[in-house]
């Protein structure tokens, strides 16, 4: 799951993926676009799907209450087969 949040030059990427041993990873990715300032990233590990889904419901609860606007993205999902 991809989301992308913007307000004004600030924008929040939250991504919600399962990493190779099974766990929950929420990433957050926070800047402002076209600046010389590095992103700040944060990533949240845990074993539990419903968590993971919660902590992203809330995330964008609190960008929608901060006057953050979802915008429209395209995800592609690639399927590997690990064999």
């Amino acid at each position: 799951m991809l989301i992308y949040w913007r307000k004004n030059q600030e924008y929040l990427v939250i991504r919600l993926y399962q990493d190779l041993v099974g766990d929950w990873v929420v990433s957050q990715t926070r800047g402002i676009v076209q600046s010389t300032h590095k992103e700040v990233c944060t990533h949240t590990v845990m074993n539990d799907y419903m968590l993971a889904r919660s902590l992203v419901i809330s995330l964008n609860k609190e960008m929608r209450a901060q006057g953050y606007k979802k915008t429209i993205s395209s995800e592609e999902q690639l399927g590997f087969r690990f064999e």
